[in-house]
């Protein structure tokens, strides 16, 4: 029988998964378009015919105080030492009679640690303006915005709030909890408080997959409100390929221009056409598959999508370092490999109890939520060497082996020897610290 190879990295050894060819329904990938020849332009385009609200230099007035958010997924490096465009942004504001003293600089990056955001945007920028990283513990720099619809209190950082005009930049991507990056998702989480933050992910309980879910994402529609309290007054969003070049840009009203990106074209790069398969095989990508735990986070969600009820998710990585690395992760109320992985075997109950008690970082344990979740409601095989068969059983697993073809042979017996197989092989080809491939948020397509 023929078959398809898919060559991987295995704690730092090459192996190939060999799937059989005529089983094999999807692949699921990014998609990558041409980069645009010159991003600056592009950007001068999208602020002067901004989709929902008036052009930037119409907007602006002479001697406003103007806060430039950035957040650290891209567009910090796409501003600063990567691409430098932030000094030519500043020029451009000096034009509309924005000096550089009456521009903050505010590092947006939630409850990231981000020890690095200076090197990142440079000395050049830093030189012209005044900046700032966002503490969202540091409570003396929030102001209090009032509640949202959905009980999440509002504390945004003063410097966003005060200022005359909040222009967003950001880059578009599936993600967990929001759906998507991009959007109103620079406010919250990204200038948020604590208090906020962890309010706002405490509704991955909610029965809901929200992995690329804008309009009917509940959480998404909390973080909108929040940035609509907060008055971001325009948001510029950038669309990249799979090495972080600059594809498309789109800017205007937070919420008009961000589903205008995901109609035109985000779609199209981060999500595979196809229907639910009765196998997904699953390797999370170079970077990710040391550790059990971090290999989880939107890839195993994305399979949920991408495989039917009663079908199988096969995991394969070598999680050679066990469920989770030792090392403090950088955010507060950090816990314990052992403590992650005790709650994980406890199930969303305890999950979910934890959460709601705050006796855990709630940012953090959202996503752990939603993946011991899928693996309560689908059928999940693993496939690695650093856990055991007791141990992967009490962590929701149905089956362990150290052999793919095991796995895979009995999923084909569980599934019939003709089921479709969409196969999920987070491509390495190019990766930004911490090391993590871009590519790793391609998941199977889905609407609203």
């Amino acid at each position: 029988m023929k078959n398809r190879e898919y060559p991987i990295d295995w704690n730092g050894q090459p192996r190939t998964l060999r799937i059989p060819a005529a089983n094999v329904d999807a692949e699921v990938r990014m998609t990558d378009f041409p980069p645009l020849p010159d991003p600056w332009a592009a950007i001068v385009a999208a602020l002067e015919n901004p989709i929902g609200c008036a052009p930037l230099s119409q907007m602006l007035k002479p001697g406003s105080h103007v806060a430039l958010l950035t957040g650290d997924r891209f567009t910090d490096a796409m501003l600063g030492t990567r691409d430098g465009l932030s000094l030519k942004l500043l020029d451009y504001l000096n034009r509309l009679g924005i000096r550089d003293e009456d521009v903050t600089l505010v590092y947006a990056p939630g409850s990231h640690p981000s020890p690095a955001w200076q090197e990142v945007l440079g000395q050049p920028l830093l030189r012209r303006v005044r900046a700032i990283r966002h503490d969202c513990y540091d409570e003396a720099s929030l102001r209090y915005l009032g509640v949202t619809s959905r009980c999440t209190p509002v504390w945004v950082n003063r410097a966003v709030v005060d200022a005359d005009f909040r222009l967003g930049i950001g880059e578009i991507s599936p993600n967990l909890q929001g759906g998507w990056c991009g959007g109103g998702k620079i406010i919250l989480p990204g200038v948020a408080g604590w208090d906020t933050i962890q309010q706002n992910h405490f509704g991955v309980v909610r029965d809901l997959n929200t992995l690329g879910l804008a309009d009917g994402n509940p959480m998404r529609l909390d973080m909108e409100e929040a940035a609509r309290m907060a008055h971001l007054d325009m948001k510029l969003d950038v669309l990249i390929d799979s090495r972080a070049r600059i594809v498309d840009v789109y800017a205007g009203d937070l919420v008009a221009e961000h589903r205008a990106a995901l109609d035109r074209r985000a779609r199209q790069i981060w999500m595979t056409r196809m229907d639910p398969a009765d196998i997904y095989v699953l390797y999370p990508g170079q970077g990710s598959e040391r550790h059990l735990e971090s290999s989880f986070f939107m890839r195993i969600e994305g399979a949920e999508l991408g495989v039917k009820e009663d079908g199988i998710i096969l995991m394969a990585l070598s999680a050679a370092g066990g469920w989770a690395s030792t090392q403090a992760d950088g955010h507060r109320q950090w816990m314990s490999a052992d403590q992650t992985a005790e709650l994980f075997k406890g199930g969303t109950e305890a999950l979910a109890r934890a959460m709601a008690r705050r006796e855990v970082n709630v940012r953090t344990c959202s996503a752990l939520y939603t993946a011991r979740r899928v693996l309560e409601r689908r059928k999940t095989f693993l496939v690695c060497d650093g856990i055991d068969s007791l141990d992967a059983g009490e962590l929701g697993f149905r089956y362990c082996t150290p052999r793919f073809e095991d796995a895979l042979a009995l999923a084909l017996e569980d599934c019939g020897p003709e089921a479709r197989i969409a196969v999920h092989i987070v491509s390495n080809a190019y990766s930004t610290p911490p090391g993590r491939p871009v590519a790793w948020r391609a998941m199977p397509w889905r609407e609203g």
